[in-house]
């Protein structure tokens, strides 16, 4: 067995530990010195000076004692000092360390004072850079365990002396056993973990979120913003299912995969009731009701205003059996069914399949990009200055005068103040003869608030004009746009990367769990089966 170790003391060992170690006192802090420091800004924030206000100086500072007067010099602790001055603390603990041999005076230039230089420096270099700060993981957890000491979540930021909405962001962590075991496993920051914190009832979520995260993590805003839009989506869609399913009606987004009828359905839209009705009489829902091919399907579109909504369909499972006729009769004059029912190779409709799938995924996913880039403009514009070369890119694009520029300014910009932070307009535009709140900020503005003003109304422009067209058709002034929001640091989610590159991979299967929403080849899905919603606070003009 190992031997214990020797546990008795020797008669001088005390004096040599102070000798080697220095000596413990408890001091006035107005009377320190503060020595050259390698800290040459020395902050002292509000949560710091709170810390030192409630709990002292805990860690003692390392001084020397000045041979010359007997002053003591701080070594290392200058942020303390100064905290504790400023809060005029009676007295903090201190270690008075050994005189270094320098203070003999004798010798200010020499090897001697030189060794004692480089020590100094080298001790204060170390005590900060050698410190390992507390993970987001390890505070969750510290949190967590002052949550089931019942401490609110304002008694733990007061405690801690830490930004209530920090505090806020961390709790929530700390109330999903999911989100804090990822975090302790995966070292990810708070912001990753209060987000799959969100997900904390969907496994499949978390999993995609926590591979994005580790693998992929400039994607990580882009990949959680589609994830929630794809929940929003889901629960409006499953409750207008099940009003549907409570009322008798069957609906075309739960029909098994397999059903033949998925692939006979054919909107009311595009059908008159018989061949005999007069070509262009299109079927009234009410009246197809007795119908057996009965049914609807129900899509999620977002409106720009009052987010996703539900869409309603009316279709018929079979319209060749139940007797019904294409809206407009073929150019050979023949009856037929749907439009283009048995002329359709299985190549061609699942390459048409392919591409409605492609097109329903990218404009989803541009919805939920829009959110993440106004988020980032707003984050951007409540800066104190403008990024580098705002002021040039601003003189290039008034020069350049495009459309989307006219039009903005015409309808009062709305998106431009939505993302400064002021009220709307009211009224509409340059024509209703009120001033624009962006003018009246402009009005008392300094000369950076002005430019991050000039700033907004080009970027709010430009934004409100790109939409979900950008990804496949898009404007030189849209492709400029982006191209400037990258240079800024903004990361362009893959659709997003399309404006700027149409062979870009836009194939997010890998990162995303499989859409669940109506069937993929339901024509009343497309984008020809109704006006595109708008996605921007200004009306077409």
């Amino acid at each position: 067995m190992t031997p214990e170790p020797t546990t008795t003391a020797t008669p001088d060992q005390p004096e040599r530990a102070a000798a080697a170690f220095g000596e413990f006192a408890l001091v006035d802090p107005t009377t320190l010195e503060l020595e050259v420091n390698t800290r040459t800004v020395v902050e002292l924030d509000s949560h710091f000076l709170g810390s030192v206000r409630d709990w002292g100086v805990r860690q003692p500072l390392r001084v020397r004692r000045r041979a010359s007067d007997g002053v003591l010099v701080v070594r290392e602790g200058q942020r303390r000092t100064l905290a504790a001055v400023r809060l005029e603390l009676s007295e903090i603990p201190v270690i008075i360390e050994p005189e270094p041999a320098t203070e003999n005076g004798h010798d200010p230039g020499g090897d001697e004072h030189r060794a004692a230089e480089i020590d100094r420096i080298v001790a204060q270099l170390t005590e900060n850079q050698h410190r390992s700060a507390i993970t987001d993981a390890e505070e969750v957890a510290a949190h967590q365990q002052l949550l089931a000491l019942s401490m609110t979540p304002a008694q733990i930021s007061r405690a801690t002396r830490t930004k209530a909405d920090r505090v806020r962001r961390t709790t929530r962590v700390a109330a999903s056993e999911r989100a804090t075991a990822i975090g302790v496993s995966h070292g990810l920051d708070l912001l990753q973990l209060s987000v799959i914190a969100e997900f904390d009832d969907d496994a499949e979520a978390t999993e995609v979120l926590t591979g994005t995260a580790a693998n992929d993590p400039t994607q990580f805003g882009h990949v959680a913003q589609r994830l929630r839009d794809a929940r929003d989506e889901r629960v409006v869609r499953d409750a207008a299912i099940d009003e549907l399913v409570q009322a008798g009606t069957v609906v075309v987004n739960q029909l098994d995969e397999n059903d033949p009828r998925r692939d006979r359905v054919a909107p009311l839209t595009r059908l008159r009731a018989t061949p005999q009705e007069r070509p262009g009489t299109a079927i009234e829902e009410a009246d197809h009701r007795t119908c057996p091919g009965h049914a609807a399907t129900v899509t999620v579109f977002r409106h720009f205003s009052d987010g996703h909504q539900p869409r309603v369909s009316w279709v018929c499972t079979d319209p060749d059996t139940h007797g019904h006729a294409t809206l407009f009769d073929r150019p050979n004059g023949g009856p037929g069914g749907p439009a283009g029912a048995g002329e359709e190779s299985e190549e061609d409709r699942e390459a048409r399949r392919a591409a409605l799938r492609r097109v329903k995924k990218n404009n989803k996913a541009w919805d939920s990009a829009e959110t993440v880039r106004r988020d980032w403009l707003r984050a951007q514009l409540s800066k104190k200055t403008a990024p580098k070369g705002a002021a040039a890119y601003v003189a290039a694009e008034l020069g350049q005068g495009d459309h989307d520029l006219r039009r903005a300014m015409e309808s009062g910009n709305t998106l431009a103040c939505q993302l400064l932070g002021l009220e709307e307009p009211s009224g509409g535009g340059y024509y209703s003869g009120r001033t624009n709140p962006i003018a009246d900020a402009a009005a008392a503005a300094t000369p950076a608030r002005a430019g991050l003003l000039s700033l907004a109304v080009v970027l709010a422009a430009h934004d409100s004009n790109a939409g979900r067209n950008s990804w496949r058709n898009p404007m030189p002034a849209t492709q400029r746009y982006f191209t400037q929001l990258q240079h800024w640091g903004y990361v362009l989610s893959p659709v997003e990367q399309l404006v700027l590159d149409p062979d870009a991979d836009t194939d997010f299967d890998d990162t995303e769990p499989d859409d669940l929403g109506p069937a993929e080849d339901d024509p009343a899905d497309d984008d020809s089966a109704g006006p595109e919603p708008v996605s921007s606070g200004d009306a077409e003009s």
